[in-house]
C-alpha cells in the first residue's frame, strides 16, 4: 500500500499531466503551502521535478530560453504542500 506521501505526488502528477494536456482547458497549477495565505502559481510552460516522493522542485520556464536548465528555482518540501488545484487564468 502505497504511504501518503506516493499517493499525493502520485496525484500532483497526474495534474501536471493534465495541465500539460492542450485537450484541456486547464493552465495553472496552484500550490497551496502551509503558512502561507496565496498559492503559489505555475503555468504549462513551466518544469516540474520530483526529488523522491518528498520534495517537489519547479523551474520557471521554459528553462532553455532562460538559461536556467537544471537550477531548482522553487523547491517544496512535499510534507508542507497543503493542497494543488488545476485551474484556469483568471478564473
Amino acid at each position: 500500500m502505497p504511504t501518503d506521501e506516493a499517493a499525493f505526488v502520485a496525484k500532483v502528477r497526474e495534474q501536471i499531466r493534465i495541465l500539460r494536456d492542450r485537450d484541456y482547458a486547464y493552465d495553472e497549477l496552484r500550490v497551496y503551502v502551509s503558512g502561507i495565505a496565496e498559492p503559489w502559481v505555475f503555468g504549462r510552460a513551466d518544469e516540474f521535478d520530483f526529488d523522491g516522493e518528498r520534495v517537489l522542485v519547479v523551474r520557471i520556464g521554459p528553462t532553455a530560453d532562460h538559461g536556467n536548465h537544471g537550477v531548482p528555482e522553487v523547491a517544496f518540501p512535499i510534507r508542507h504542500v497543503v493542497a494543488t488545484e488545476l485551474a484556469v487564468s483568471g478564473g
